[in-house]
């Protein structure tokens, strides 16, 4: 399974790249595009490649190359997609194989082109691709078929999902993918397999919840989201080994890999679509997706110490398996190993055999770091999750109010020497990032402070004065926001931006500072800070706090 989209190719034009996305207004019971590639997600790399940021600006440099390269590759879909074993017939799998890895890559890359630049000629080669499938496909075989569909197929899902409402894709063109999805990719492909215990289960699982992502069928993808949970539990081993993978002697590094590769592409869509966290998740067995991602990582920089056979196959030079996948896991995880190994081949652009992390730099962001209502959380307490600090005569608490439905972080402070923090920690960004929250106070209370933060320094910092709100600009002016009156709620958004340190401030909606220069130069946003006036008493409120990257 040796990358085979990695020639070299000529590098991107400057034009194109502002063209407007456009997204239906169609009810649906889950946003499109969505599952691996969200709204968010694409409107994110968009802003950052408009920034010339980076890993943006290069990914984008090869993609839009290949995704040119594909305009005059004709599809070559087959009645029967028949795929002989791969220990019993390597020649007849791989060029097998390649028939469909071929087409997928080409209607995946296209179909993001598109979305990211809006120009017709990819959406019109990836629809000509997956209507040729859609048409003409009718049958899964052989002792891999169902396998080498399902790992490579659930790229014309992702496809589909980005060309979802281009206008020149017909209703009855989709209506035929949607019967291709349900009579031949998850009747002959993915459901037989998805109950294995090896990396056949999570590819299984994994393209069932694509599709049915992509059909709006939110009670069979909550079954996959359960099996998945199952799955997590059963195949991670204490040590976070998967020994149905482990233990294939040299292969089992790239096998722990390639089924990974699934497990967390399928945690992203349960996370999409059902807003469950199984990055985050810990099994009743007590295993998680992060012990298994450690291990593999631990060997794959120590491939001398692998316990299971001599030489294990790792990356070759135009390989980039293994980085894909962490590159992908620096996004979830606050975790600077992650990131150091991907960087050594970024950015990535993974074509090869099978779609999991294909594209993980140029799709970078468009994640909710943070998405904290308080609502859940325990009355009275210090909220879970948060770092809190405090002198005495202070707090920082999950209070009820406005009610005990509608819960809120309270900030309480009659020290006038000392006060309390709440501070919230995620992955550092590079990139524009966006982050929204509510405030109140009771009474008039000077000198609280709100604002990002890398490690102890602020970056975009606001204030509270006698006469309102204002943002602490690095120029040393202070630049007045808004007047502020107790009692009443107000909506404060950042668009920050830690490659020029700068940033845009609104309040309640209206924009208030563009540009603005940032308190203090930084390398990036890793925290958010609320806290009470130091030298002032007084009260107030945050909910509904939120961070998009």
């Amino acid at each position: 399974m040796r990358n085979q989209g990695r020639r070299k190719l000529p590098v991107l034009a400057a034009a194109g790249l502002a063209a407007g996305l456009v997204f239906s207004s169609a009810a649906a019971a889950y946003p499109h595009p969505g599952g691996m590639h969200s709204e968010a997600q694409l409107a994110s790399a968009k802003r950052n490649i408009a920034g010339g940021l980076q890993p943006w600006t290069d990914a984008m440099k090869e993609l839009i190359p290949r995704a040119d390269f594909y305009l005059s590759e004709p599809p070559s879909a087959s009645a029967d997609f028949h795929v002989p074993g791969y220990y019993e017939d390597p020649a007849g799998h791989t060029g097998a194989s390649e028939v469909l890895h071929t087409d997928v890559r080409a209607a995946y890359a296209s179909a993001l082109a598109y979305r990211l630049t809006g120009r017709t000629p990819y959406a019109e080669k990836a629809k000509a691709i997956l209507n040729d499938w859609a048409f003409r496909n009718t049958a899964v075989s052989g002792t891999d078929g169902p396998l080498v569909m399902t790992y490579s197929g659930v790229g014309f899902i992702h496809a589909a999902e980005l060309l979802r409402d281009y206008s020149g894709w017909s209703e009855a063109d989709k209506t035929a993918f949607s019967n291709w999805l349900t009579n031949v990719y998850l009747a002959r492909a993915a459901n037989p397999i998805k109950t294995r215990s090896n990396n056949w289960g999570d590819w299984g699982i994994y393209g069932a919840m694509a599709a049915y992502y992509y059909k709006d069928d939110p009670v069979l993808l909550n079954d996959e989201i359960t099996r998945l949970k199952n799955k997590i539990d059963s195949s991670i081993a204490a040590d976070g080994s998967m020994p149905h993978e482990a233990g294939r002697g040299a292969s089992g590094l790239w096998y722990t890999y390639f089924a990974l590769a699934p497990m967390t592409a399928a945690a992203q869509i349960a996370k999409e679509a059902a807003g469950i966290d199984l990055f985050q998740w810990t099994s009743p067995g007590g295993r998680t997706i992060k012990q298994a991602l450690d291990y593999l990582l631990f060997y794959m920089n120590r491939p001398d110490q692998w316990p299971y056979g001599a030489n294990p196959r790792m990356p070759v030079s135009d390989e980039e398996w293994g980085y894909n996948l962490f590159e992908a896991m620096s996004d979830y995880y606050d975790e600077p190993a992650y990131k150091s190994f991907a960087s050594v081949k970024g950015p990535i652009m993974y074509l090869a055999s099978h779609s999991a992390w294909n594209f993980p730099s140029v799709t970078k962001g468009g994640l909710r770091l943070v998405d904290e209502k308080f609502d859940a959380l325990a009355s009275t307490a210090a909220p879970r999750g948060w770092t809190v600090s405090k002198a005495a005569n202070t707090s920082a608490v999950v209070w009820n109010t406005p009610t005990a439905a509608d819960k809120s972080l309270k900030i309480w402070d009659t020290n006038t020497s000392g006060t309390a923090s709440a501070v919230k920690v995620f992955p550092d960004q590079y990139g524009i990032i966006e982050a929204e929250w509510k405030f109140m106070y009771m009474a008039l209370f000077p000198n609280a402070r709100f604002g990002l933060k890398h490690a102890a320094v602020y970056a975009a910092e606001l204030l509270t004065t006698a006469s309102g709100l204002i943002y602490r600009s690095g120029t040393g002016s202070d630049i007045v926001l808004q007047t502020l009156s107790p009692d009443a709620w107000y909506t404060v958004k950042l668009i920050a931006n830690p490659a020029s340190d700068k940033t845009d401030v609104y309040v309640n909606g209206q924009l208030k500072a563009s540009g603005v220069p940032f308190r203090s130069t930084v390398s990036a946003l890793d925290r958010i800070e609320f806290a009470g006036g130091s030298g002032e008493t007084g009260t107030f409120y945050i909910d509904q706090v939120k961070i998009m990257n």
